[in-house]
């Protein structure tokens, strides 16, 4: 099987891609910021036969909450969107076995996105830069949420504290490496939001803001950056306050600001609202204090404040990668 703009495909063959979950803004980084987790992740196996026209089949595994249709599930729509766009005749068969709950702030849909963006340039050898990965898993973004934003996808294909500097329509990432000491513990509450949350939390973003509020997030956004540059914990999560998005945000989540205060009085660093929430973000130094600790403080709080909730700990994580093909 052969294209115009790639190099073909073996009949028969198949490719495996794994991409991992995400936490965006980390407060006052909006759309710009992310890091990816190396926990939890998607697999997505493909493989293509001949076909008069371009076409999936799909299979979904694992969480449910997932649209099985190929036009209305992300990594579906990213294959055929490439697959279209390079003039390949094919029937896509795709099995994705999601391993992030849909949803919660875990960027699950940029993680689907960016397995099959990968897959999909594996399997037809499409040779495709990191910008045009970025912008074909984007198109998974805007089928989700209604908006191709880059920074969940970003962290997912690249891994480490991704910076997504937007210009126009050629994205470029700038990617750190974490401190050996930093742990993630993540809060989700058990809570009703509606179908399409993540354009619904967009929805309640202040359309004006106030130039000193302007001012804090981009002071607190360089502490950031910063804190990853020195390897310094502490700076990471003393620069986690956002004073636009968060607030605007807060009412979604019951017990919000009880969560956050429980955990840094337990020992982190920081506590930011995970992409569009409503899980709960904490930095912890591993070194100064059990993370485990701050999450058990989080799901308490959470508790008392009458929610239910399910929470785990982790670290910052490498990016997605084709494990076969």
């Amino acid at each position: 099987m052969r294209n115009s703009r790639g190099r073909g495909t073996r009949p028969g063959r198949r490719v495996v891609a794994v991409a991992p979950a995400s936490s965006a803004n980390l407060g006052p980084g909006f759309d710009v910021f992310a890091v990816a987790l190396e926990r939890p992740m998607d697999r997505l196996t493909l493989s293509a036969e001949k076909s008069s026209k371009t076409e999936a089949l799909l299979k979904v595994r694992g969480v449910s909450g997932v649209s099985v249709r190929a036009e209305e599930n992300a990594a579906s729509y990213v294959a055929l969107s490439m697959a279209r766009d390079r003039g390949i005749r094919t029937l896509l068969r795709i099995e994705l076995k999601k391993g992030i709950p849909v949803g919660v702030g875990l960027g699950s849909s940029a993680a689907s996105s960016v397995a099959a963006a990968l897959a999909v340039g594996e399997l037809f050898e499409l040779e495709l830069s990191q910008t045009e990965l970025l912008r074909y898993a984007a198109l998974g973004e805007r089928l989700s949420s209604g908006t191709a934003h880059y920074d969940n996808v970003a962290a997912s294909l690249v891994g480490g504290f991704s910076v997504t500097i937007n210009d126009g329509d050629r994205p470029h990432v700038i990617s750190y490496s974490p401190p050996r000491a930093l742990k993630l513990c993540l809060a989700t509450p058990v809570v009703a939001l509606p179908k399409r949350k993540t354009e619904f939390a967009r929805s309640l973003l202040p359309s004006v803001t106030k130039l000193s509020a302007a001012v804090h997030n981009l002071s607190m956004a360089s502490a950031i950056v910063s804190g990853f540059a020195r390897g310094d914990v502490e700076l990471i999560g003393y620069g986690m306050r956002d004073e636009i998005v968060e607030p605007a945000r807060a009412g979604m989540i019951p017990g919000f600001h009880e969560v956050r205060r429980a955990a840094i009085q337990s020992g982190a660093s920081g506590v930011c609202i995970s992409g569009a929430g409503p899980t709960l973000l904490a930095v912890a130094d591993s070194l100064k204090t059990s993370p485990q600790t701050i999450l058990k403080a989080m799901l308490s709080a959470f508790g008392h404040a009458g929610v239910e909730a399910t929470g785990f700990v982790t670290k910052v994580g490498a990016g997605a990668r084709v494990v076969s093909s």
